[in-house]
């Protein structure tokens, strides 16, 4: 049960967090945003593992390799895909269809691993593709409408790899999961920086209001720092086919939070879609 509730305690760190993040990003900092993040997550998993007792920290060569690797499809592309979803389409829309990545990981898993598609899963499956259908907007504000809606798709089609990935890395038991989640954190650090430089985001950082920077930092240790812990700790302690659908319920805690403090307004088609996408999930954990 400990790796459930860890993963449950992932989902809501990552609700809150994305509530902060939505507030950073007014002027579209998405690259600089994720880049500072990652920076204070790193700051703040460094020092758990320099104040836990000792352990041995170790990774082979290619453990190493999959943890970069992970770093770069998860935190780098997807969470940036994440980021202009936040911005372009709100908390809630963008909240609600990138947490239908437990249906990438299924799919993933039936492609690789040989895994057999249930009934179950075809039904959750379906009801997370109706409830993305509901959250899709409708009205075009002036953006490319199929790329917004492709922003949070993406996101989660790449946090499903990631994931997978961290599953495969921890199966080794004599892995510290928080020792792993630090790699993966700093292995973001030097693509997101020149990422940043080349689309000439980094000079704004002096630009950041105070306001801004407190969102980021406390979005960060939430998000990355505690929700990452939590989730590695997760895939730890229990199967993947559990952890990642338990660690995607945050629409639930982010409709709550977006109506409170982002000042969203929640649309009945919004409110159906979410629990169309969170029952689907809660049924693709019973394949």
């Amino acid at each position: 049960m400990l790796g459930e509730f860890l993963a449950l305690l992932a989902s809501f760190c990552w609700a809150l967090s994305a509530i902060l993040y939505k507030k950073a990003l007014e002027h579209e900092r998405y690259i600089l945003v994720n880049l500072l993040r990652s920076l204070f997550a790193s700051i703040f998993l460094g020092l758990i593992l320099v104040i836990m007792p000792y352990q041995l920290l170790f990774l082979s060569r290619n453990e190493f390799i999959l943890l970069v690797f992970a770093a770069l499809i998860g935190p780098v592309i997807g969470d940036t895909l994440y980021f202009i979803g936040l911005k372009k389409i709100g908390v809630s829309r963008t909240q609600s269809i990138s947490s239908s990545y437990p249906l990438y990981s299924m799919l993933l898993a039936a492609a690789f691993l040989h895994e057999n598609i249930t009934f179950t899963i075809f039904i959750g499956a379906l009801l997370i593709v109706v409830g993305i259908i509901l959250l899709t907007p409708i009205k075009n504000e002036g953006y490319n409408l199929n790329f917004l809606i492709a922003t949070p798709v993406l996101a989660g089609f790449f946090w499903s790899i990631a994931l997978v990935t961290f599953k495969l890395v921890l199966n080794n038991n004599f892995i510290n999961p928080i020792f792993a989640a630090f790699i993966n954190r700093i292995a973001t650090l030097p693509f997101l920086f020149f990422t940043a430089i080349a689309v000439k985001e980094f000079n704004q950082a002096r630009k950041l209001t105070r306001a801004e920077i407190i969102f980021i930092v406390v979005g960060g240790v939430l998000g990355l720092g505690l929700g990452g812990m939590f989730v590695f700790l997760s895939l730890s302690l229990t199967t993947a086919s559990k952890a990642i659908p338990l660690s995607s319920i945050s629409p639930f805690f982010t409709l709550i939070l977006a109506f409170f403090y982002a000042k969203e307004k929640l649309e009945a088609k919004i409110i159906i879609g979410t629990m169309l996408v969170v029952t689907g999930v809660f049924l693709l954990t019973l394949y």
